[in-house]
């Protein structure tokens, strides 16, 4: 790993949103029901991907199965846990998750990668969110020198 990208790991917080959350796909048509949901998910990590073959929600799990018998939809799932990278990373930097995917995937443990414009978030299965935490946790900790 780079002396850039070890700094940048150095100063990053990683924050866990509470609850659990599900990852939907969506028809294109039901693109104003998602954005409903998240407009009504205020406190909640959420999340909408419009591409050419679907639309893509995520959104906490209450939310979604109080609404989901009304939405459209291909398939849904989850529980996902949803993971904030907290530090704000130029967009021009190339590989600050790299460290953390390859440590995740050598855990065994499946990510759906979420990015933001400021900052970068992961989608975790609720049953490794812990470990995982865990693990990026401990990058951190390396990069900072500390045991």
């Amino acid at each position: 790993m780079n002396e850039t990208i070890k700094s940048l790991w150095a100063r990053t917080r990683i924050e866990p949103w509470p609850g659990d959350y599900m990852l939907v796909s969506l028809p294109h048509e039901s693109l104003i029901e998602a954005l409903s949901m998240v407009s009504s998910a205020a406190g909640h990590f959420s999340a909408v991907v419009v591409e050419r073959d679907e639309v893509s929600l995520t959104v906490e799990e209450g939310l979604w199965k109080a609404r989901a018998s009304a939405v459209p939809h291909h398939s849904a799932d989850g529980p996902y846990r949803a993971v904030t990278l907290r530090l704000n990373v130029d967009l021009g930097v190339s590989g600050y998750f790299a460290p953390a995917a390859d440590r995740l995937a050598d855990a065994g443990i499946s990510i759906v990668p979420q990015c933001a414009f400021m900052k970068d978030h992961v989608l975790i299965r609720a049953e490794d969110a812990d470990r995982a935490v865990g693990i990026m946790e401990d990058l951190v900790r390396e990069c900072q020198g500390t045991p």
